[in-house]
């Protein structure tokens, strides 16, 4: 359910694994580096790539999504998802974007620089291009930054936000030579500082929490990309995006982007009935089978960020016990997970066992607990089970537990399935509960209303400090496990401010050891990015980054 954009500090969720996105980490530690890893077979692109001059003008593009947005500003918690993300990427930009090998670079539409002038104090200072406008034609200038700053910081707790993470650590945001020259000097050193400037906040939203909160679960927030969000139509469930009248870039070559809303079990057919363009299949292999029925279809394959889990809910209950969580952990099948899940869409089958890095990225190691049963049963006698029969029991109660899963989301079911029949088998039931796809995340995984769950997180190319909100603190907006580990706090203030790339992995090996202590959640796979397009689509599909470094001015048909 949830994907997309360079924009956000923090991590996506998406239901098609189910996930959700991240930013954060020094620029020498971001991209995927030689590995003895199989993830590392494949490459970072794998999209059809054409010049502008060889793309043609005009045509339409049609695209799939899970759900409409509960809230169309991503920077608000609700709105932090992968459909949304997706949908909103060519509304929006920002003055640092992310390449195709997942390097950052000045992107001239919105700045003529951005540069670290000083590292004690530190720093940046951006200057914005005087061309750039919202939709309505107002000036992106200082106002807007100082704005979303104020907005993003955690200062305020009224405004609910994605994560606080870098914003937190900036002292003040003021302006230069003129309203396009903005100065942001740090309170303390932000090693990641790049990956806060993939896109700005309309000060009218970022100045008054119920409009950054509210105003927008129905309607777009303001464009200031190369498209605009011209229709919602709620009812035949269709967003329509056309070429942004005010934008001042080169020229957008579609003339129309629609975005349907299709379930996950019914992508495979809209695509193979030639409904929809492009299909992301993931790891699922009935949509990759069916997306390859279809006489002008193109498979693309590329590494991911993004990796499935399941996440316990520690705050009360059976879970709330480390020894149970490990033995969980020490129980699911992770290996038979990711070999069902890759193999038949014709990929390496490989397990995650790191929280911070991915497999394949400098700075990986594999702390997982290893399947074990034996260990397994150790830990519930030390949380004070005993076996009686075929189940754990504790003060006469068996032990069982739920995992939520959304409806109509194959891989989550099939995943969640898999680790309801291990568990099961070693003695304690799983019943899977069952809730509308629209509504997992905001009513049932933001809130904390389940046991177990099983998304995915969608990475950006900053690993470290993205990855903060999902485990610290306790209230963070992304923090759904309801537990967390205080050495944590002092941890990431360490590696947020290590500018050294060496040392900065260090830290967050440190990290990931004292996560595994208490096992929160336990990573299953690495998933590929493996696409279906339409044969003549150029310059969007399958890359490791996703959306991310998406020109979307040159996203069309080829000549």
């Amino acid at each position: 359910m949830r994907t997309r954009s360079a924009k956000a500090l923090g991590a996506i969720a998406m239901l098609s694994a189910a996930a959700m996105l991240f930013a954060g980490c020094a620029a020498g530690n971001t991209a995927p580096s030689e590995s003895n890893s199989p993830s590392a077979a494949l490459p970072t692109v794998d999209w059809d790539a054409a010049d502008a001059g060889d793309v043609q003008d005009g045509g339409t593009l049609t695209l799939a999504v899970g759900a409409l947005p509960v809230n169309y500003n991503n920077s608000q918690i609700d709105g932090n998802d992968v459909d949304t993300n997706t949908l909103l990427s060519p509304t929006q930009g920002g003055p640092l974007r992310i390449t195709t090998d997942g390097a950052s670079e000045v992107n001239p539409d919105y700045a003529s620089s951005v540069e670290l002038t000083s590292e004690d104090p530190q720093v940046v200072e951006i200057k914005l291009n005087p061309k750039a406008v919202w939709e309505d034609g107002t000036p992106i200038t200082v106002a807007d930054y100082e704005a979303t700053w104020k907005a993003l910081n955690g200062t305020n707790e009224a405004f609910q936000v994605v994560s606080t993470t870098g914003w937190d650590q900036i002292g003040s945001i003021e302006q230069g030579a003129d309203e396009f020259d903005v100065k942001v000097t740090f309170s303390s050193v932000f090693a990641d500082w790049q990956s806060l400037f993939g896109g700005v906040l309309p000060a009218s939203v970022a100045s008054d929490p119920e409009v950054f909160n509210t105003a927008y679960t129905a309607k777009a927030m303001p464009s200031y990309g190369p498209y605009v969000i011209s229709n919602i139509d709620q009812t035949g469930q269709v967003v329509t995006l056309t070429p942004n009248p005010v934008w001042w870039g080169e020229k957008p070559k579609l003339d129309t982007i629609l975005f349907k809303v299709v379930s996950q079990a019914q992508q495979g057919s809209s695509f193979a009935n030639k409904e929809i363009d492009a299909l992301y299949i993931s790891a699922n292999a009935d949509l990759y089978a069916t997306a390859k029925s279809r006489d002008d279809a193109e498979i693309q394959a590329t590494n991911g960020l993004t990796w499935t889990h399941v996440t316990m809910n520690a705050k009360s209950g059976p879970l709330s016990d480390v020894n149970v969580r490990k033995a969980v952990a020490s129980v699911v099948n992770r290996e038979q997970i990711a070999a069902a899940a890759n193999t038949p869409v014709g990929v390496p089958a490989v397990t995650q066992g790191d929280y911070i890095f991915m497999n394949g990225q400098k700075g990986y190691q594999d702390k997982a607990l290893p399947r074990d049963t034996a260990a397994a049963e150790g830990f519930l006698k030390d949380a004070g089970y005993t076996k009686e029969g075929d189940s754990w029991t504790k003060d006469g109660e068996a032990l069982k537990l739920t995992i939520t899963v959304p409806a109509d989301t194959t891989t989550n079911i099939q995943r969640s399935e898999q680790v309801q029949a291990d568990l099961g088998e070693f003695g304690i039931p799983v019943e899977l509960t069952t809730v509308p796809a629209a509504q997992y995340f905001s009513d049932y995984v933001i809130p904390g209303n389940f046991e177990m769950v099983s998304f995915s997180w969608q990475g950006t190319p900053f690993p470290i400090s993205s990855r903060e909100a999902l485990f610290y603190p306790l209230d963070s907006g992304q923090n759904f496990t309801g537990t967390t580990d205080e050495k944590l706090g002092d941890l990431w203030t360490q590696a947020n401010s290590e500018l050294d790339p060496d040392k900065r992995i260090e830290i967050a090996n440190e990290i990931n050891d004292t996560i595994w202590s208490y096992v929160p959640m336990f990573p299953i796979a690495p998933l590929p990015n493996v696409w279906a397009v339409k044969q003549g689509l150029v310059n969007y599909g399958a890359a490791m980054f996703g959306y991310s470094p998406v020109d979307w001015t040159i996203v069309g048909w080829k000549k």
